[in-house]
């Protein structure tokens, strides 16, 4: 097991699988994706019991996914509920939706946020945001 899954955070098993995916890359398939991301994403996840969270998705330099603040500078910072994030992560919740309705609040590069869906896809080709 990971020291990025953590107990009390379905999140963080998704986190989890998406590290695990960035590494199945080769190295030409990291860089492709880092070009075209070309991003770094800060997930701020609230547990039901009111824990937070973070974790950082670096596909800008390294292409992988570390819990706390990364080594890199984040581009976007997103705070959600864990429940939100897995929905979101899934493709049961539509990102736009999500940040319309509150669930999803981003600081910084906001259009960056966009480009999540590609980074989801990697665990779970139905993701959209």
């Amino acid at each position: 097991m990971s020291n990025i899954v953590i107990s009390g955070f379905k999140s963080s098993a998704l986190m989890d699988e998406l590290n695990k995916s960035l590494d199945r890359f080769s190295v030409d398939e990291r860089q492709q994706l880092i070009k075209q991301i070309n991003g770094v994403f800060q997930f701020v996840i609230k547990n039901k019991q009111g824990k937070e969270e973070t974790f950082t998705v670096d596909v800008k330099k390294e292409g992988k996914v570390v819990r706390g603040k990364g080594n890199t500078k984040a581009d976007a910072i997103l705070s959600l509920k864990d429940e939100d994030f897995v929905a979101l992560a899934t493709g049961k919740l539509n990102g736009q939706k999500a940040y319309m309705t509150g669930k999803l609040k981003v600081k910084g590069q906001i259009m960056l946020a966009m480009k999540l869906d590609k980074i989801f896809k990697t665990i779970n080709p139905v993701a959209k945001l």
